[in-house]
This record gives C-alpha cells, sequence and structure tokens, in this order.
C-alpha cells in the first residue's frame, strides 16, 4: 500500500475513535431535576395510618359522648374501648353483633361509631323467655336506646338464648361478633359450643371473634369457672378453635396484674360491682372495704381476635 494511502487511513482512524469517545455519555447522565420516586407502598401505608388515626378518633369521640353516663365514661380507663376495638379491626362500615349487650355500656360506644356506615345488631335475652330478671333487662336496655334515637335508632335487634334462641342473625351476614366478658355465663348455662357455633355461622369467612374475659390463672381449677367469672385463657382458646375459629392475636391492653383473681366473691368483689363490701354495715369499714378493692381495680382480663378462615 502506498505510504499516502497509508496516512490517510491512520488519520481517518484516529478522526473515527475521537468522535467516538465523545458520544452520548450525556444522554446518559441522570437529570438534575428528575423529580424522586415515591413508592406505592408508602403511599399506602400512609393513608392506611390516616384512616387508622381518624377511625380512633371516631371511637374515643363516642366513648366521651354526651349520651354516656359518667359512671360508664369513668370506667374507659380501665376497659379501654379506644384501644379494645382498634385492636379487634373495627371498621365503620361493618355489621357487628354484640352478645348479650346487659345495660349496653359497648353498645354506647359501637352504635355511634357504626350509625353512618355499618350495622350494630344487639343479640340480647328474649324479653318473652323464662328467666324474669334477663327478660327485664333488655327491657331495659331498650328503653335506655329509645332515649337517644339520633345514637340509636339504626340499631337492630335479635334474641339470642340457646338452644331455644340460636342464631344471631343470617347465616354469613355479619363482620365481627363481640363476646365481651360472658364466658363464664356461657359456661355455667352449659352453652358455651351453642354460642360459638352460632357466632362462626353468622360470620363471614374472614370474620371476626372478639372476646374479653376475665381471666383466671393458667392452673386455676375448671370448676370454678362457672362459680369467680374466671376462666382460663387456654379453655377459651380451644372452645373458640373447636368451633373452627382460628386465634389471630392476644392483647393484654386489658391485662391487670394487681388483680390476684382469689377474691372470695370473685370477680364481682371489684368495681363497679364491690359485691364483696356491700353486707358490711359500719360505713366507716364498708368505705375501707371498697377502698381496698378500688385500689386493685376491675378484673385481669384476656383480649382474644379469632378469625373464621375463608
Amino acid at each position: 500500500m502506498p505510504s499516502s494511502r497509508l496516512l490517510s487511513c491512520l488519520l481517518s482512524a484516529l478522526l473515527l475513535a475521537a468522535c467516538g469517545s465523545d458520544s452520548a455519555p450525556e444522554a446518559a447522565q441522570p437529570q438534575a431535576d428528575t423529580p424522586p420516586v415515591t413508592s406505592g407502598s408508602a403511599v399506602s401505608d400512609a393513608a392506611a395510618s390516616d384512616e387508622a388515626d381518624a377511625l380512633r378518633q371516631r371511637i374515643a369521640e363516642a366513648a366521651e359522648g354526651a349520651h354516656r353516663s359518667d359512671a360508664n365514661k369513668a370506667r374507659n380507663a380501665a376497659r379501654r374501648p379506644v384501644e379494645t376495638l382498634q385492636f379487634f379491626g373495627l371498621r365503620p362500615d361493618m355489621t357487628v353483633v354484640e352478645v348479650w349487650p346487659g345495660g349496653g355500656w359497648y353498645s354506647e360506644v359501637l352504635a355511634p361509631v357504626l350509625r353512618d356506615g355499618g350495622t350494630l345488631v344487639a343479640a340480647s335475652y328474649p324479653m318473652d323467655g323464662d328467666v324474669p330478671f334477663r327478660a327485664q333487662m333488655t327491657r331495659d336496655y331498650r328503653a335506655r336506646l329509645a332515649e337517644h334515637p339520633e345514637v340509636y335508632g339504626a340499631v337492630k335487634h335479635v334474641p339470642f338464648a340457646p338452644p331455644t334462641y340460636g342464631e344471631l342473625g343470617a347465616p354469613e351476614s355479619a363482620d365481627m361478633v363481640l363476646l365481651s366478658r360472658h364466658f363464664h355465663n356461657f359456661i355455667s348455662a352449659g352453652i358455651t359450643d351453642q354460642v360459638l357455633q352460632a357466632a362462626h355461622a353468622v360470620l363471614r369467612p374472614g370474620g371476626i371473634l372478639a372476646v374479653v374475659q376475665h381471666r383466671a390463672a393458667a392452673d386455676a381449677v375448671p370448676e370454678a369457672e362457672q362459680r369467680d367469672g374466671y376462666v382460663r385463657e387456654s379453655y377459651v382458646v380451644e372452645k373458640a378453635e373447636q368451633a373452627g375459629f382460628v386465634l389471630g392475636a392476644r392483647s393484654e391492653i386489658n391485662a391487670n396484674p394487681k388483680d390476684t383473681r382469689d377474691h372470695a366473691m370473685g370477680v364481682w368483689a371489684l368495681p363497679p360491682s364491690l359485691r364483696a363490701c356491700r353486707s358490711v354495715e359500719d360505713e366507716a369499714e364498708r368505705d375501707a372495704c371498697e377502698e381496698t378493692y378500688r385500689a386493685i381495680g376491675e378484673s385481669d382480663r384476656m383480649t382474644l381476635r379469632f378469625i373464621k378462615p375463608s
């Protein structure tokens, strides 16, 4: 190859290499003003947190509402309705069945929360039942609700007293069943299995069985459970699992380490009943008795969330 042609080729190669080294790097560099990317999970977590805060506020407002007596509101510190209902997973759009609401302590909190988007079903003793004081309890409960139709006007009622009245509603029509401090009553009446079966039947798949119960010592004598109001946590879990539920979570929200659970009149010796002091005739001694039990506080309680499997 002539030297002039070789020189030309070498010059061309050098020019091409120089052009290649200057090509494209700037385009590959990130733009300084490119906005940061926000992950979808961060957005959803923030939304969930806002929703939880709003629900907490809604429950708190109901718990302190003007429709509640001062005495019932005073028990919020011991019964912790805000923390308890949030632990159970309450939502304003749920259908909640409250079994044996008694005087309506929890109804007073649930009804305002569920009034606009959900439903509260009160499963009470039948008013035509053969136990007069229980029938009267239901009449009193309904009369109390009737005093505040703006709060309780949408509450539905169903009679419940197995085996005669053994259903809590149409099958798979509820999102939550609340059993608050009643397992000792179920044991005494011999209806524990029937109650849990009824709860399982009325709940939708994924529904919640919410349990609060006076808690006995783990090694307590089973026979005492129908006398002193305290029930072993292992018994509740066993019975619920036999009925087809799965234990989702435990909480110590309602625990009270001051409660020795060995009171002569069982759980009713403690506030608010203070039954152990009622027969004390001397006023000063009665006051001292009540002060002793008030210093303990309300009972030590288990708080369990069970799930009906999908």
